[in-house]
């Protein structure tokens, strides 16, 4: 069990830096270029499943361009299996750096990609292909970033680190909301995937060489004895699988699902949707840092739960309205989503941290969050899609949401006696 700690007591032991280091900002910056590359894929698939599903109607375009997402059940647990033991290993610099870069150079090729039209059949194979690869170094990112922002900090500052990461998260998104909405009407598409390629580089040679320091230090302490028992750490690997797939739900069904779900059962266009999601993109980004810092006070299990529980019973009422919808209320709906959203996202990196102390987080909650994210997370949007597309029904995608949500509240209140405690600063 986890000795119980106070973010008081952890002020009182750190000496805090007024200034972001070198090394946490070169996590942020490539961070949210990596967050780039994989919003661009979202944002975009309602233009790519004419291109590379051209045969089926619209709504079966979006389902099948969606569901090449899911390959990330195959493609994350693979890469964070492999970079999560690299880093025990050799260190986290270089795996980041390099699992960067891999990201970056599939983006640029699936802006040079064939469409059907050009070469059949074989367009969409690529596509999944490429999709694949790019997941395996995807996973090397997410595998460690998130957790070695916070490595060897007291409480306070391993918080602080961990809603300025999803802020640096948000910022990628909202660049690649923008670059799509400027890019909806024509063949620009790739153009979205080649700058998500080149910043992706740059992001490197950033990460690459920003800290000497860091290269050179000893990791020690990302080397366990032994390799850890995946069975014996069964039910933390549940919970932070389903934390991180809710965590993935509150982004994407705003940010991704509603873009094109909306259009189809009302008279809002896409482009309306898009403009407006770069916006909402800008709002949530700001409030991560504010909510983050209210979070503080109060402590993470009770926050999360709380936030998964008001999702669970207001997400269905809320989609039964959608059909026909005004402006107004889809904005209200989304802003509702997002903002519990960022309550349940600001302690989630840290709640983590406590569950998995020392060196095996990097693989067992990296391999933990690739299976939430691919089995809930990136099946969220073709899932919800089809269960709207076969019934009629607007709320069944709700139904399915609020299942998840509630689940996920209960396996996190399942750690309270578990889980570091903050105080009022």
């Amino acid at each position: 069990m986890i000795g119980v700690e106070t973010l008081q007591s952890s002020k009182i032991n750190s000496s805090r830096e007024k200034r972001i280091s070198k090394k946490d900002s070169s996590i942020l910056i490539g961070n949210a270029l990596d967050h780039y590359d994989s919003a661009i894929y979202g944002f975009l698939a309602p233009l790519l499943g004419i291109y590379f599903f051209p045969n089926y109607d619209p709504i079966v375009q979006l389902i099948l361009t969606y569901s090449i997402l899911a390959t990330s059940l195959i493609t994350r647990p693979v890469g964070s299996l492999i970079f999560g033991v690299i880093a025990r290993r050799h260190g986290p610099v270089s795996v980041m750096s390099y699992s960067l870069i891999g990201v970056a150079i599939t983006s640029v090729c699936i802006g040079f990609l064939p469409t059907y039209l050009d070469i059949g059949w074989m367009a969409p194979f690529l596509l999944i292909l490429i999709r694949m690869i790019k997941g395996v170094f995807a996973a090397g990112e997410s595998t460690i970033a998130k957790m070695y922002i916070m490595e060897n900090k007291p409480a306070a500052d391993a918080l602080k680190s961990s809603y300025l990461y999803q802020s640096s998260s948000m910022f990628g998104t909202i660049l690649a909301s923008a670059a799509v909405t400027l890019a909806l009407p024509s063949e620009a598409w790739r153009v979205c995937f080649w700058i998500g390629g080149i910043t992706g580089i740059m992001g490197y040679f950033l990460r690459r060489f920003s800290d000497t320091s860091v290269k050179r230090q000893s990791y020690d302490t990302f080397q366990p004895s032994k390799f850890p028992s995946l069975w014996s750490n069964r039910a933390n690997i549940l919970r932070i699988a389903m934390a991180t797939g809710l965590g993935h739900i509150t982004g994407t069904i705003p940010f991704v699902f509603m873009n094109c779900f909306v259009p189809l059962i009302s008279t809002i266009t896409l482009e309306t949707m898009m403009i407006l999601n770069t916006a909402l993109l800008a709002v949530d980004m700001v409030l991560i840092p504010v909510l983050g810092r209210i979070t503080l006070r109060f402590d993470p299990v009770k926050v999360m739960v709380l936030a998964s529980l008001i999702l669970s019973l207001t997400i269905i009422p809320l989609f039964a309205f959608l059909p026909q919808a005004s402006l107004e209320f889809v904005v209200f709906v989304r802003m509702w989503i997002v903002f519990w959203g960022v309550i349940f996202l600001c302690p989630l990196n840290f709640w983590f941290r406590n569950l998995i102390p020392g060196a095996d987080q990097y693989l067992l909650i990296g391999l933990s969050g690739a299976l939430g994210a691919s089995t809930i997370g990136r099946a969220t949007t073709p899932l919800c899609l089809w269960l709207w597309y076969v019934s009629g029904w607007a709320f069944l995608p709700a139904v399915y949401m609020a299942v998840i949500m509630l689940a996920t509240a209960y396996i996190i209140y399942s750690t309270k006696q578990n889980i570091l405690i903050p105080v009022e600063q």
